[in-house]
C-alpha cells in the first residue's frame, strides 16, 4: 500500500514537471495528452489501492478466525462452558434371610469426589432403602494398623414406642443379625469396585463398640 502511495506522489511530481516543461515549450496539446494519461494512471492505482485494502481486511478476518481454533479443530465451545465431570454408579446392598447379598439401590457420585463424601451418600441411601430410615453417619476415614478404615456410627435414637431400633429390630435373632451385617459391610466395602477405596470398615453404636451376640462381626474392623 505504501508503494502505491509513493507511485501516486511520483506521478503528481511528474505532472508538475511536465506542466512546467510544456509552458516553456508552448506545447499545450502534448501536455494535455500527458495529463490525461497520468490521471488515468492515477485512477488505476487508486483502484488497485482499494482492492488491496479489501484483501488486507479479508486477511485480517481470516487470521482472527484461525486464532479462534484449537489444535484439534474449531473452538466452537465457549471458554466459560464448564467441563462435564465424570460420574460413576455405586451399588447399595441389602440381603436375603439366608445372608445372600442383593442390590437394593444405587448412588451416582462424581469419580473424583472425596471418599468420605461417597460414604455419606451411600449411608443415606442404605438407611432410606433398607433400614427404614434409621440413621447412620460415615464419620471419618481413620488409619488403623496402617490401613484406611471407615468409621460408621449407627444412631440408636430415642427408642420410643413405634420407632425402629438398631438393637431391637436389626441386632436380634441369627437371621436378622446376618442380614444386618451383610447389608452394612457389603455396601461400604464395595468389594467389586476397582478404584481407590477404603481397606476396611468399623461400626459403632452411638459412639460405642457394638457388643451383641447376633452381630458378632460388627464389634471389630472388617477388612475388604
Amino acid at each position: 500500500m505504501k508503494r502505491n502511495m509513493l507511485k501516486i506522489a511520483a506521478i503528481l511530481m511528474t505532472v508538475s514537471l511536465l506542466a512546467a516543461c510544456g509552458n516553456k515549450a508552448n506545447d499545450s496539446g502534448a501536455l494535455e495528452d500527458n495529463i490525461v494519461k497520468l490521471e488515468e494512471r492515477i485512477a488505476t492505482l487508486e483502484a488497485d489501492n482499494a482492492e488491496l485494502s479489501e484483501e488486507n481486511a479479508a486477511l485480517k478476518a481470516e487470521i482472527e478466525t484461525l486464532k479462534g481454533e484449537t489444535p484439534d479443530g474449531p473452538a466452537d465451545t465457549p471458554a466459560d462452558t464448564p467441563i462435564e465431570e465424570e460420574e460413576e454408579e455405586l451399588p447399595v446392598f441389602g440381603a436375603e434371610e439366608d445372608g445372600t447379598m442383593v442390590q437394593v439401590s444405587t448412588v451416582v457420585v462424581k469419580t473424583d469426589e472425596p471418599l468420605i463424601n461417597k460414604m455419606t451418600m451411600m449411608a443415606n441411601e442404605l438407611s432410606d432403602k433398607f433400614f427404614e430410615g434409621l440413621e447412620m453417619e460415615a464419620e471419618e476415614i481413620r488409619t488403623i494398623d496402617g490401613k484406611e478404615i471407615l468409621v460408621v456410627d449407627l444412631k440408636e435414637g430415642s427408642g420410643a414406642v413405634g420407632e425402629k431400633s438398631w438393637v431391637y429390630d436389626y441386632f436380634q435373632g441369627s437371621t436378622g443379625g446376618l442380614v444386618t451385617e451383610t447389608a452394612l459391610t457389603e455396601t461400604f466395602l464395595q468389594r467389586e469396585y476397582g478404584g481407590r477405596w477404603i481397606e476396611g470398615v468399623l461400626f459403632t453404636l452411638d459412639g460405642e463398640s457394638i457388643e451383641f451376640d447376633h452381630v458378632p462381626n460388627l464389634k471389630d474392623v472388617i477388612l475388604r
